[in-house]
């Protein structure tokens, strides 16, 4: 019974929003900043979120919404949805435990805006999943 729970509970995924910069250090390389929109999206939702419709809807929303300052973005932003294993996957998941600070077991490996509320975020489906697997994390706007 317990693994199933296992199961049921690694079936989610984030709708992230990505919008690209142009690396002011190193001439002609790029790098995305994620946003997360929808956090611990259940599976059962996933063709609704993959559609076309729904990625421009969302893509318009943060687009028209999204303030930033920053003069090295090239106008082109996307959205994709990551899975919650590479979602949630920390420096100890990579480079094992025996390798890693303690404090830093459960700091995340990838910055998919997941420890922040930043302002693209719109709903949070699973708020315990996250407090449960993110260090540090308290806002509060979600309750």
């Amino acid at each position: 019974m317990k693994k199933n729970t296992m199961k049921k509970n690694n079936n989610t995924f984030n709708v992230c929003y990505l919008r690209e910069y142009a690396d002011p250090e190193h001439q002609g390389q790029y790098f995305y900043a994620y946003e997360t929109v929808y956090r611990n999206v259940p599976a059962k939702y996933k063709s609704k979120f993959d559609s076309k419709e729904m990625k421009l809807k969302i893509l318009k929303h943060c687009d028209w919404h999204y303030k930033d300052m920053a003069v090295n973005h090239t106008n082109v932003t996307k959205v994709e949805l990551i899975p919650q294993k590479q979602y949630y996957t920390t420096y100890a998941d990579v480079f094992g435990k025996d390798t890693v600070d303690p404090i830093d077991h459960k700091r995340m490996f990838n910055d998919y805006g997941q420890s922040y509320d930043r302002q693209s975020l719109r709903k949070d489906f699973n708020f315990k999943l996250t407090k449960s697997k993110l260090l540090g994390y308290n806002d509060k706007r979600l309750h």
